[in-house]
């Protein structure tokens, strides 16, 4: 196709030759406000007219005959400065609907129609010619200042072949001047984003020709925005025109500037790559960064970002990928702060969401096009913000580009597995359109991808940008495209589309377009499948807690033993060495004072924790049917043994059996469970042959045996094959630091289980329980707590809740059960004290119980003291440090140790040791800041456990939780 600057040089060359001139140039001005380059065109081996010398002169003699309120009306003609050289304007041709002309009756002269009410159309161009002596005559007349004639002047019928000539000029730089307006932008009159989409695929199959390739370089101010807030939008019109002045005045003649949107400038350099388009932008960014904006008043920083096509490379990119590169260039030197040049690098990350033109795409400069992709953005928008699972969503958005794309095949894929070279990618929805031999069309609701198009599609989302491909040859080709979609730093999944390239083929705006809204569907998408996993974990969560909530109810009837008491830690001290042996048990104690839990607890701790452990009632038993119940009966042993049964102690073989009540078990049963007593055999009854088992042992009663052995129900001999070990369970009543450590525990977990709000007790309940004789011990204490939970409907329990009988709330001032009368306020006595006299009972039970190698007080007493610091400070590191006196070094380091090993449950505490950490509590709070108390801690537990053993320093070690060379050198230390 010919340009139109050629048609022109071809027009001028033509009036050279009819004329005679020694020289010929044209000039033509800009029109339609600035949206055109002026052009200024020459013929001849003379230099032309001085008027038309450069562009500015031109500029300046044609502004002169502008039509305007200071200006005058164009003449028919004007003569040069030199003589023999006249200026001649070319009409605009009318009538033409943009201007609106129109033509005066009487005088010919045509006019345009504003709102003004009329002013004279301005030349279309100017001709200079430098003519010999000898001139036509209708010029002649015009030099002589005769009149115009009748037809108005140059360009009417009467002035024959040089009126023809004027109005063809005319036409073809009117016609010229609008060409260029196209794909141009108004404000800055530089090509658009159309014009630069136009003219990248025209460079690249320029320099594929000529294996010369080319550089492009975009440009943007940094901070543009605050332009506009301070000046407003016109003065930030007018910075964008003196950028695009200074781009336009400092790059060279052969490369082309645009402004490819907002406040991006493209630059295409021709010819040049490598370390060519460095040296460019680094000339144009000193001149940009040093430049002052609307007269001084600002500066910007500028970002450059360049990428390069080379025809030489494996894999030149497309057109749509370079700008891409220097998009992705752009953003890298917005990141690193602004005001620097940056080169496109193939191992920087992707570009991110949010960068400059998202959605440039969008306007294609094809109205058809942009009303689709407008409607079709409408409604992908209307779909996110209606659907909210991820299936509808899919489904939704792939049936509306389907229908406005109209793709033969449309498919969206998951990203998961796709990138394996033998795995299927899951297709998440498609649509296929399928032609019937009838000639009509129908859907199919899959797409199903060969080879080729499966690699197309694990390409785009490896690299993560979209792919276009031509996939067959001839009539069977087709056009293929795959779209990643983006969501933060992952890959959600690929839109494919293809179809014959005959009837489909899309072109690169519409890529941008589709790359635009799959960055907006990722998102949504993400978002979607966010929020359908999260409804998936809370729901998993809410079967969890409903699992663990019974598990929870089943383990309260299970629960392990829950003390505070001296009496209860000692008893418990010879449950755990007892424990790992064979040894047969006695436990005995009131009913409710938790035997049967103390015998599960042995069971734990036993070699048999894994097996099972068999509880026998005997007191539930009738006395008729007890020995079938513990030993078995054959089939035919007696009236209703239809079958073989085997009894409890062969269900207990391997682990543990409990024979509760065992005061209860008549006379003639006690006799054969002696046997099995001593040699671990029975016979069932009917049977004839005697069975060996391997069982643990465990008796309790609530009688007193020996009692019962003087009354003559008991066998003797049974009493001391049971009574190897006894356990005796002391009442609640005489253990009364355990009512309310007991009742808290009852009062956490019923809340729990019956789903209540957090409960406490109050000081009336508090006291009441104190007060009580429990004669029902622990079991009555558990049920009275449990009815209390039910029935209450307020945070905190008072002493009417417990339904407690009448006289067990004390009268104002009336000691407690287990205070004495004349004992000393506990407010008087020093933090010190009372850990002292905390510890003391601490290492009093350690040595009761004869187990000093698993109570490390030494270590509890530490890591407890850092954790109390952590909790009066809500933690706050540095002022948990300075509240015991110690290095914040030191103590985020215990307080990791402690924290940590507190979470594993690696470092269990005796029942009575809540007393100690809640006199630590009461130590950070009271004495906090006044020294290290850490250092004042360890030395009254030293001191303690030398004074009760002065020369024993394994043990003391023991104790303390050190070595026994550091121990020593404590003790050393002391002394």
């Amino acid at each position: 196709m010919i340009e139109a600057t050629e048609v022109l040089r071809a027009y001028l060359r033509g009036i050279l030759r009819f004329s005679g001139a020694r020289s010929a140039t044209l000039f033509v001005p800009t029109l339609f406000g600035g949206a055109s380059e002026p052009l200024l065109l020459h013929s001849g081996d003379e230099p032309g007219i001085s008027e038309f010398a450069d562009s500015r002169r031109a500029l300046a003699f044609a502004e002169r005959f502008t039509p305007g309120a200071d200006a005058g009306e164009a003449p028919q003609m004007v003569r040069g400065a030199e003589p023999g050289c006249v200026l001649l304007p070319l009409p605009t041709p009318a009538p033409t609907w943009f201007w609106g002309l129109s033509e005066d009756s009487q005088t010919g002269v045509r006019r345009t129609t504003d709102h003004d009410g009329g002013r004279r159309l301005p030349p279309a161009a100017w001709l200079g010619l430098a003519l010999p002596g000898e001139l036509p005559d209708e010029l002649r007349r015009a030099l002589a200042g005769d009149p115009v004639p009748p037809s108005g002047g140059p360009g009417a019928e009467g002035d024959g072949l040089w009126g023809w000539l004027f109005t063809l000029g005319g036409a073809l730089a009117a016609h010229t001047t609008q060409v260029a307006a196209l794909g141009r932008d108004a404000l800055t009159n530089l090509p658009d984003r159309t014009g630069l989409q136009a003219l990248l695929p025209e460079a690249i199959d320029r320099a594929e020709k000529t294996g010369r390739g080319f550089g492009l370089l975009l440009v943007n101010p940094d901070d543009f925005q605050s332009v506009n807030e301070r000046f407003g939008r016109d003065a930030g019109d007018e910075v964008i025109r003196e950028i695009a002045h200074r781009l336009r005045h400092t790059l060279r003649r052969s490369d082309l500037l645009a402004r490819y949107g907002s406040v991006i400038f493209a630059a295409v350099l021709p010819e040049t790559v490598g370390e060519g388009i460095r040296e460019v932008a680094a000339k144009l960014h000193p001149v940009l960064m040093e430049a002052a904006y609307l007269d001084g008043a600002v500066r910007l920083g500028f970002s450059v970002g360049s990428a390069a096509f080379d025809p030489a490379d494996d894999q030149p990119p497309s057109a749509l990928e370079l700008v891409r590169r220097a998009d992705q260039a752009l953003n890298a030197a917005k990141r690193e702060g602004g005001g620097c040049i940056s080169d496109w690098d193939e191992g920087a990350p992707r570009r991110e969401a949010g960068a400059f033109d998202r959605l440039s795409g969008i306007f294609t400069g094809n109205m058809a096009n942009d009303y689709r992709n407008m409607v079709l953005l409408s409604e992908a928008l209307t779909v996110i913000a209606e659907h909210q699972e991820p299936e509808a969503l899919v489904s939704e958005l792939i049936d509306r580009l389907h229908g406005a794309l109209r793709p033969e095949r449309i498919g969206l894929f998951a990203a998961s597995g796709a990138e394996e070279p033998d795995a299927r990618p899951e297709l998440l929805r498609g649509v296929t359109r399928v032609t019937a031999s009838s000639g009509g069309q129908s859907r199919l609701a899959t797409v199903e991808l060969d080879p080729s198009e499966l690699r197309l599609l694990r390409v785009a989302l490896a690299a993560g940008e979209p792919r276009s491909e031509r996939l067959g040859e001839g009539e069977e080709a087709r056009s293929a495209h795959a779209i990643p979609l983006l969501a933060a730093d992952h890959r959600l999944g690929c839109l494919y589309l293809d179809g014959p390239s005959a009837s489909f083929d899309l072109e690169e705006a519409d890529l941008l377009f589709l790359e635009a809204l799959a960055a907006q569907v990722a998102v949504a998408l993400d978002r979607a499948q966010l929020a359908e996993r999260d409804q998936r974990r809370q729901e998993s969560e809410k079967k969890l807690l409903r699992a663990e909530l019974n598990e929870l109810r089943h383990a309260l009837q299970h629960s392990k033993m829950v003390y505070a008491s001296p009496e209860m830690e000692a008893v418990v001290a010879t449950a755990r060495r007892v424990a790992p042996t064979d040894a047969t048990v006695l436990i005995t104690g009131e009913s409710g004072t938790g035997k049967e839990l103390l015998a599960r607890t042995v069971h734990e701790l036993s070699p048999r924790r894994g097996q099972r452990m068999v509880v026998v009632d005997c007191s539930a038993i009738a006395a008729s049917l007890i020995e079938s119940e513990l030993f078995g009966h054959e089939k035919g042993a007696f009236t209703g043994a239809q079958q073989r049964r085997p009894g409890r102690l062969a269900e207990a073989d391997g682990g543990t059996v409990l024979l509760d009540e065992i005061g209860e078990l008549p006379l003639e049963v006690q006799s054969k469970l002696l046997r099995f007593v001593q040699e671990r055999q029975f016979i069932t009854v009917g049977g004839t042959r005697p069975r060996r088992v391997d069982v643990r042992i465990l008796a309790a009663t609530n009688r007193d045996l020996a009692g019962e052995v003087r009354a003559g129900r008991f066998r003797q001999d049974l009493f001391h094959r049971l009574n190897v070990v006894r356990l005796e369970i002391p009442a609640l009543r005489e253990r009364p630091r355990d009512i309310l450590h007991l009742a808290r525990h009852f009062l956490e977990s019923y809340a729990i289980r019956y789903q209540k709000s957090p409960l406490r007790l109050a000081a009336d309940a508090e006291a009441a329980l104190r007060r009580y004789p429990w004669p029902g011990n622990v079991r009555e204490l558990q049920n009275r707590l449990m009815r209390a939970v039910i029935l209450s409907e307020a945070t905190e329990l008072g002493a009417a809740d417990l339904d407690l009988p009448r006289g067990a709330v004390p009268a104002p001032g009336q000691p407690l059960p287990d205070e004495p009368a004349d004992a000393s306020p506990r407010e008087e006595e020093s933090p010190l004290d009372r850990l002292r006299a905390g510890l003391a009972r601490e290492v009093d039970l350690a040595l009761a119980s004869g187990a000093h190698a698993a109570f490390p007080l030494g270590k509890w007493l530490s890591d407890d003291l850092v954790l109390a610091a952590h909790t009066a400070c809500n933690g706050v590191a540095r002022q948990g440090a300075a509240r015991i006196g110690i290095p914040e070094t030191t103590y985020r380091r215990r307080l990791e140790r402690a924290s940590e090993q507190a979470e594993a449950g690696l470092s269990p505490r005796t029942g009575t040791w809540e007393g100690v950490q809640e006199i630590l509590g009461q130590v950070v709070s009271e004495l906090g800041g006044g020294g290290d108390l850490l250092a004042a801690a360890e030395t009254i537990l030293l001191e303690e456990i030398r004074e009760r053993l002065p020369d024993d320093n394994t043990t003391g070690a023991k104790l303390l939780g050190v070595t026994p060379p550091t121990y020593r050198a404590r003790v050393a230390r002391m002394a």
